[in-house]
Order: C-alpha cells, then structure tokens, then sequence
C-alpha cells in the first residue's frame, strides 16, 4: 500500500500564507526522507485561510525540484472551463519533463459552490465537462495533433506540446465522492480517490465495489488505462499518546468537516446531480464529536501508530490500493512529529502488504 501526503494550505491562526506555503514545501520534502510515496496537493479557491492552494500547478513543479523520489499528484485539478483542458495537458506534461517522470494527474467535478459561482459554471453541467476534459486529455496524451469538435469545445488540429517523459501518459485519477461517480471512473479507465468515506465504513465499501465493477469492462478514454483505487483521509494525525494525537488535530479537523457539511448540503438542495450530498446530514448531530467521527468512517485518521496500521489494513482488505493523508493544519512542528513517527511506525508495515491482483502496479510508474 502506497502512502501519499496531501496538503490544501492550512493556515493555524498566527500563520501567514507566506509561511504555510513555505512551511508545506518543506513537508513534502521530509515526507521523501520519511519513505512516503507520493504527494498531493488540490486546487481550492477564496478560501481564506482554510485552504490556500488555488495554484497546485506551480506548487508541484516547486517541490519537484526538491524532491527526486516522490509521486506528484494534482488531487485534484476542477476539470471545468476555466481550467482548458489544452492548459491541463502542458501543464502535466511540463511536470513530469521536470520531475523526471513522477507526475499524476487527479480530477474532479468540484463539490465547492463558491468556486461553481465565481467563476459561472452550471453544477448540472459539471459531470458533462468532466467526461469531456478526460477525453480531450486522453487524445492530447495519445494523438500526434489535437483534434475536437463539441458542444462545449471547438479544438483545430494541434500539436501538442511538450510531451510527457517517454511520450507516455500521466496516470489519470478521479476524485469521485458518489457511488455513481466511481463506476464510472472505473468504467472510463482511470484511477479513482474516494473522497466522502465520511458517511462510513459500508458506503466506502459500496464506492469500492461500484469501482471494481466498472473497471472489469474499463474504456481507454484519458491514453491509459490506469484501475487503482485510493481513500482520503483528513485530520490525520500519529502520536505514542492516543489522546495527544487527537487533540493535536482536533480543532482544525472539526473545522473542516463544518466547512464541508455547508458546502454540500447547499449543493444538495439546489443543484441536479450532487441530490446524494443530502446523506452527509446524517452526520450532524456528532459532528463534533471526534471519536465518534473516527470510529464510524476512515475518513478522519488519528490515533497512535498501531492504530493507525489497524484502519489502514481494514482498508486494504476492502479493496483499497493507496491511502492520501491530509498532515496539515496543525503547526508545522507538530505536521513534521506526524510524518517522521509514521515513517518510522507506519510505513514499513503498509510497504510490506502486497499489491492487489486487479489494480495497476504502482511500479509502473517508475521514473522512465
């Protein structure tokens, strides 16, 4: 199993933006030193301090050039019209020039109405622009000029460029929160990051099982068929003292799950397509309750290092390939205390686990 660290900017109070960017940089590069495999970092936008990465395409080539053994992952860039998928094509293939090969490309439909609003984008029309962006990115990868013609984009042949290392695609992931969403992932060959386990451990089941089934007759729609799923988790957080380790990451983690919970149930009421946000509201009434959030989902991660293990095989036996683990929001020196115990404790213990049969090896994405 594959351990991928995942930062969205958190800003505690008395930090600066200029600090926590920096500070983050950092991070990824002692999650290397630490053995993690991977990291990510997502596109959010007028966020005000609760997340401050709008602009992961400049954040990842940064840490790229810092790093030279982690996986770098978009997780996951808004497949929408202010984000041209011609733009989205050479800003990968410009990553994985410079990382010598270790760019991932992640996507979503964006679960945020404040983005959807600011920038005039129908959330009924999400889905559609999502399909088509994998597309038009599967043929900029694959295709020796561009060529589309749609209702949403008029594309004159073009010859893309540059190409990725070895002229081979970037693996391909989606952020996918509905059961719907990650048969379809599977269906159209591409990883899936499932991404509202909150609801608990049966409806991540369910995610997986929707995915499985999809990928068994898998389409190549964005240059490569890549079936490998990953869960993430937020408010992650490792400590020898189980109480320490969820204090630590209390106040940021309760923050945000307040942050999502309006996010989607205003989705839910209003727009057609995001109706099953609406089940998050079973959640409400322990919504500040960390232990209670902990038990009942692997959506919110912390406790001591054997703990940690303990979910993380659960999930595994469920289907899981990869974890994403958000490590941010709580002080840079106790984000740094979480990631050496977890490479110390953690990680021997998950790189261990055999992969599973019907998912992509992770070694096929060595450096080339």
């Amino acid at each position: 199993m594959n351990v991928i660290l995942f930062h969205e900017g958190i800003c505690p109070s008395g930090t600066s933006w200029h600090q926590r960017l920096r500070e983050a940089v950092d991070e990824a590069v002692l999650a290397e030193e630490c053995g993690f495999d991977g990291y990510a970092v997502s596109e959010q936008h007028f966020a005000s301090g609760e997340a401050i990465t709008s602009s992961p395409e400049i954040i990842l080539p940064y840490v790229a050039a810092r790093t030279e053994r982690l996986r770098l992952r978009i997780a996951s860039v808004n497949l929408l019209p202010y984000n041209h998928p011609i733009r989205v094509i050479e800003q990968m293939a410009t990553l994985d020039l410079l990382s010598n090969g270790r760019a991932e490309l992640g996507g979503a439909r964006s679960n945020n109405p404040y983005t959807l609003d600011a920038f005039n984008v129908d959330p009924k029309l999400t889905r559609e622009y999502r399909d088509e962006h994998l597309e038009i990115i599967g043929k900029g990868f694959t295709q020796e000029k561009l060529e589309h013609d749609s209702e949403f984009y008029k594309i004159p042949p073009r010859k893309m460029s540059p190409w990725p290392v070895g002229r081979r695609p970037v693996p391909v992931h989606l952020s996918a929160t509905s059961i719907e969403s990650h048969e379809e992932a599977g269906a159209m060959g591409v990883g899936a990051m499932t991404g509202l386990s909150i609801l608990g451990w049966d409806y991540a089941q369910a995610c997986i099982d929707a995915y499985r089934k999809g990928a068994r007759n898998a389409r190549n729609v964005a240059g490569a068929i890549t079936t490998r799923q990953a869960l993430f988790s937020v408010g992650v957080n490792c400590h020898n003292d189980r109480a320490t380790a969820l204090a630590t990451t209390k106040e940021n983690t309760l923050r945000f799950i307040e942050v999502i919970m309006d996010w989607m149930t205003k989705l839910a009421k209003r727009s057609e397509g995001y109706e099953y946000f609406a089940a998050i509201e079973k959640i409400r009434q322990n919504m500040h309750d960390l232990d209670y959030l902990i038990e009942s989902s692997p959506y919110i991660m912390a406790g001591t290092p054997d703990e940690l293990i303990k979910r993380a095989r659960r999930l595994h036996d469920m289907g899981i390939d990869d974890v994403i683990w958000r490590i941010d929001g709580m002080g840079h020196e106790n984000n740094k205390n979480a990631l050496k115990l977890i490479g110390k404790e953690v990680l021997p213990e998950l790189h261990s686990w055999r992969e599973h049969a019907q998912s992509t090896p992770s070694s096929t994405w060595n450096t080339q």
